[in-house]
């Protein structure tokens, strides 16, 4: 009986040692569980108030984005409405009355008629008809040629037949001076041209016109010297030719041509090259004299 109970009591004794192991065992687990609640919870917390955080720098980014593409948009408008709308040009100071000067048109054309040449070497009868008719005096190609003396020094007369063979020296033309007295006997104010190419220019802005000496579509050609039958020598050149200048730009002349029978610009150094052949030979035509 004594070993029954004291197997009874070991029993026991065994039994609440495991119940205080499970007990410890329980408590244990309970304490590791809420530590790795909270730790969880921890870091939780920690990871919403990082995202919180990007958030309100992402929110701030977009903030400054929008003002600056909102700044950029401005700066385009208005640097849009500075073009469309160029500064107003400044208002010219008046030029003292001392100073003034007549500035020259870049460009100047006087509406003289265009004819064409109806002979073969009647250039200088057509141009100068040209002139006529401009200045308001009726005279036909023909009337003009008919007033010309015949002689083989074209400085006197008509050298050659006016129905001969372009571009020769023996059936040639006429020089300045019988056109000129033509022309003055039909009452307009006629002289020789003296000075160059800017001396034609300040005739044109006077409103007269020129009648010049070069040769056909400005050709390099060679003057020759000549020896009449009198034993004076005159300077013949080949395609010798007459246009009457009826205007100007700033990069040459306008000229009336009566063997195409069109109006015709000449760039000005190839007109000047041609022009000095015959030594700038010309005429300065005028309104009739008033008497």
């Amino acid at each position: 009986m004594s070993v029954t109970l004291g197997m009874l009591l070991l029993m026991g004794l065994v039994s609440i040692g495991l119940a205080m192991i499970l007990v410890y065992t329980l408590n244990r687990a309970n304490s590791e569980d809420s530590s790795g609640w909270m730790a969880f919870s921890l870091r939780t917390l920690h990871a919403e108030q990082t995202r919180d955080a990007q958030q309100l720098e992402i929110a701030q980014l977009e903030r400054e984005l929008e003002g600056a593409r909102r700044e950029l948009e401005g700066a385009r408008r208005a640097s849009a409405t500075a073009v469309a709308q160029p500064p107003p040009l400044p208002t010219a100071a008046p030029i003292p009355t001392a100073q003034s000067w007549q500035q020259p048109p870049l460009a100047l054309i006087l509406s003289a008629p265009v004819y064409k040449q109806q002979r073969s070497l009647s250039c200088e009868s057509s141009a100068a008809s040209m002139a006529a008719n401009f200045f308001g005096v009726t005279a036909s190609e023909q009337s003009i040629l008919d007033a010309l003396p015949i002689h083989e020094n074209p400085h006197l007369g008509f050298r050659g037949n006016v129905d001969g063979p372009y571009g020769g020296i023996e059936d040639y033309g006429v020089y300045a001076e019988p056109v000129r007295v033509a022309l003055a006997e039909l009452g307009l104010e006629v002289e020789h041209l003296t000075g160059g190419i800017e001396a034609i220019k300040e005739h044109l802005r006077q409103g007269r016109l020129v009648i010049a000496w070069i040769t056909y579509e400005l050709q390099p050609q060679s003057p020759s010297q000549v020896l009449l039958s009198d034993g004076q020598v005159v300077t013949l050149i080949p395609y010798e030719h007459v246009v009457l200048v009826v205007g100007y730009s700033e990069e040459g002349l306008w000229v009336n041509d009566p063997y195409s029978g069109t109006r015709t610009f000449y760039p000005e150094g190839d007109f000047v090259r041609s022009f000095a052949y015959l030594s700038n030979m010309g005429l300065v035509v005028n309104r009739p004299e008033v008497r």
